[in-house]
C-alpha cells in the first residue's frame, strides 16, 4: 500500500528588505503633550487654590505715561496678579497663624490703578457686595526710582488692609491703618516706614493706641507684639466682633497704662 503523499511545505522566500520599523516619535510627542497639559492644569489648580479668590486688574490710567508703564510692567505679564497672590499669602500667615483665627471672607479683589493721584499710595474700600474689595493704587507710585519695589509695597499694604477685620465697621480708622502698616512691614515685603521716635512732634495721648498718626501707632503695636507675641493677630481676631472701647485692653491682657508708660519711656530714651 502506497504511503500518502505529504504536502511539501510552501517555500517561504525571505523578504530582502525588512518592513520599516514604526517610528516611536509620534507616541513620544503625544505622551509629552499629555504630560504638559496635565502639568499646566495642575499648576493652574494650585494657583487658583493658592489665591482662593477672584482677582481683577483694572487700569484707569492708560491715557497717562504712568498707566502705560503699569500696563507694560505689571499687567501684560500678569505680574500684578502674582503680587496680589503673594501679598495675600504673606498677610494670612501673619494674621491667621492657625485654625483658631477665623479668616475674613474674601471672594474678589480688584487691583485698580486710579486715573489720578490719590491722597495716599494705596487705599482700600469695599466692593459691591460682602467679600469684595477694591485696592486703589495711586499712579504716583509709578514715579518711584524702583518702581517694582514701590508697587509691591503698595499692594502689600493694600492686601493687609483687605484681610483685617474692622470691628463691624466701628474700629478706629487710624488703628486699622496702623495694623495694615505693621503687617506689611512684618511680612518682609514692604520696607519699614515708621518715623523716628520723637514725642515732641506728635505726643501720644494717655492711652497710646488712640494716636491719630497711624505710622507712629504702628510703632506702638510693634512694641506690644514684641512684649506679647501674636498680639496683633489676636487683636484682629477680636475685631471680628463689634468694636468697643475695651477691645484693645482685653486683647492685650495686660495693664494698658503700664505698657503705654513703658513704651513712652522707651520712645523718649531712643529719641535722645
Amino acid at each position: 500500500m502506497e504511503q500518502p503523499l505529504l504536502a511539501s511545505p510552501p517555500n517561504i522566500v525571505p523578504n530582502s528588505r525588512p518592513p520599516p520599523a514604526k517610528s516611536s516619535n509620534p507616541n513620544i510627542l503625544v505622551g509629552l503633550t499629555i504630560f504638559l497639559v496635565v502639568a499646566a492644569f495642575s499648576l493652574l489648580a494650585n494657583y487658583e487654590a493658592a489665591k482662593g479668590f477672584q482677582i481683577v486688574v483694572v487700569n484707569a490710567a492708560l491715557h497717562t505715561h504712568a498707566g502705560r508703564r503699569f500696563d507694560l510692567l505689571f499687567v501684560s505679564n500678569d505680574r500684578a496678579t502674582r503680587l496680589v497672590v503673594a501679598s495675600s499669602n504673606l498677610v494670612q500667615r501673619i494674621l491667621y497663624p492657625d485654625d483658631s483665627f477665623p479668616r475674613k471672607p474674601v471672594d474678589r479683589v480688584t487691583l485698580y490703578m486710579a486715573g489720578e493721584d490719590l491722597d495716599s499710595t494705596v487705599a482700600v474700600r469695599g466692593g459691591r457686595s460682602a467679600g469684595e474689595f477694591v485696592v486703589r493704587m495711586s499712579p504716583a507710585v509709578m514715579e518711584a526710582a524702583d518702581v517694582k519695589a514701590a508697587v509691591a509695597e503698595a499692594v502689600q499694604r493694600g492686601m493687609a488692609r483687605v484681610w483685617l477685620w474692622d470691628g463691624r465697621g466701628e474700629a478706629p480708622r487710624s488703628l486699622l491703618d496702623a495694623m495694615a502698616e505693621w503687617v506689611a512691614m512684618s511680612s518682609g515685603m514692604a520696607s519699614p516706614s515708621i518715623r523716628p521716635r520723637n514725642t515732641s512732634v506728635s505726643p501720644f495721648n494717655a492711652s497710646c493706641w488712640e494716636d491719630d498718626d497711624h505710622v507712629r501707632l504702628a510703632s506702638f503695636l510693634n512694641y506690644c507684639d514684641a512684649k506679647h507675641h501674636g498680639f496683633v493677630a489676636r487683636l484682629n481676631r477680636a475685631m471680628q466682633d463689634e468694636w468697643t472701647e475695651d477691645t484693645f485692653n482685653v486683647t492685650l491682657g495686660s495693664s494698658v497704662p503700664q505698657i503705654c508708660s513703658a513704651y513712652l519711656s522707651a520712645e523718649q530714651i531712643s529719641s535722645k
